[in-house]
């Protein structure tokens, strides 16, 4: 019998609106481009068998509004769990946060912010793509140890999954 292969998924929020000036950064909420391209993403993700179990997610309005938006559309994704740690994290900020954890025994999906997650996916990648609102990077677990799980050689990049493309 074969196991599933577990997933990390890498996701920035999408599309936020910028039509309030009274809200802070921090409570800005999606705009209707962004509700689109979340529910695109996960569609997708259903569709392609990446479909995260467990949400991780910065607490911003947009972030958690985009992890909404996910779970509406893949099945079995029910579990979003809200860090403020991840909000305007660096790679090193989410290394650190990773660390404290066990690994994943199945998908899981790291829902942040740019510049973060962008540098993230560049240095998981080792490629020099720009990270739009709503992308999504998918990696496959090699072998994963107990500890410093979240490392880029124990992941292999399997896809890159962009809204506008797929619209």
């Amino acid at each position: 019998m074969t196991s599933r292969p577990i997933y990390l998924c890498l996701m920035r929020h999408a599309k936020s609106s910028w039509s309030d000036a009274s809200l802070t950064d921090h409570q800005r909420p999606l705009n209707d481009r962004g509700r689109a391209a979340a529910e695109l993403i996960g569609g997708v993700l259903s569709v392609r068998g990446y479909a995260p179990d467990v949400i991780w997610c910065s607490d911003a309005k947009r972030t958690r509004e985009t992890a909404m938006k996910l779970i509406r559309v893949i099945p079995g994704a029910q579990q979003v769990l809200y860090n403020p740690l991840f909000y305007h994290a660096s790679p090193q900020d989410v290394f650190s946060v990773c660390d404290g954890l066990p690994a994943p025994t199945q998908n899981l999906m790291l829902l942040g912010h740019n510049p973060g997650w962008g540098e993230l996916f560049t240095h998981f990648s080792e490629y020099d793509h720009d990270f739009p609102t709503a992308a999504c990077a998918v990696f496959e677990a090699k072998a994963l140890p107990v500890t410093n799980w979240f490392r880029p050689h124990h992941w292999k990049f399997v896809d890159l999954l962009l809204p506008r493309p797929l619209a």
